[in-house]
């Protein structure tokens, strides 16, 4: 079976019941362990070895996150980006990982824990509304979760609620263009897109940068009108 179709028998399998409860602030239903399959875990490490040939650690630079900062990830899923986060800020800093998929927050907790990072808050949110604590937070990333997005610019206002003054979203994300299946357009990945989406949402453009070494990728920065 290839990799991609084992990781979603697994996760069929796996499929939680999800609750309208935010993070670790409530109780949570119980998780199956798909992560500890080991088909799945061959599947991970390919994928997390594709992701780090992408260098995309390189927005956290970029963007200027420090230790002590708090920092939110909108579409965390298993915690890959949320653990490189978690590293660059510190045990004086917060990370506050949003998924809607319960399994995959209880994963990354259980990752989390073995790596030992104690700053990470795992937060369940909506399709619409990712429910990251209002106000509190000095940067939030997207990482190749843009084009997943029913509602980008719900989801785009409904992280606004979540910045301090002069706070940042950073959507990092491919520019691949056209994308075909079976002969037929599926979608259209652009930055113009990206950049039509912001412009109806509460955001604008403060920066784009293209300097992560993988071709069509492209760090957009946003800040609040």
């Amino acid at each position: 079976m290839k990799p991609l179709l084992a990781l979603l028998a697994i996760l069929a399998l796996a499929a939680p019941v999800l609750s309208q409860s935010t993070g670790d602030s409530q109780a949570k239903p119980q998780a199956k362990r798909y992560w500890l399959d080991p088909e799945y875990q061959r599947w991970l490490v390919k994928y997390e070895r594709e992701r780090d040939a992408l260098e995309q650690a390189r927005a956290l630079d970029i963007v200027g996150v420090k230790p002590g900062m708090t920092v939110g990830e909108v579409g965390a899923g298993n915690g890959y980006f949320t653990l490189k986060i978690a590293a660059r800020v510190g045990s004086t800093g917060t990370v506050y990982a949003n998924d809607i998929v319960e399994n995959f927050l209880a994963e990354l907790r259980e990752r989390a824990t073995e790596r030992g990072f104690s700053n990470i808050k795992t937060v369940l949110g909506t399709k619409t509304d990712p429910r990251l604590p209002a106000g509190t937070i000095d940067f939030v990333f997207m990482v190749q979760v843009f084009w997943h997005l029913s509602d980008p610019v719900e989801v785009l206002d409904g992280i606004a609620a979540s910045l301090k003054p002069g706070a940042k979203l950073v959507i990092v994300e491919h520019e691949s263009g056209t994308i075909l299946h079976e002969g037929r357009v599926v979608q259209e990945r652009t930055r113009e897109i990206i950049l039509n989406v912001v412009s109806r949402s509460r955001f604008r453009v403060e920066r784009i940068d293209t300097s992560l070494p993988a071709p069509a990728w492209v760090v957009v920065i946003l800040a609040l009108k």
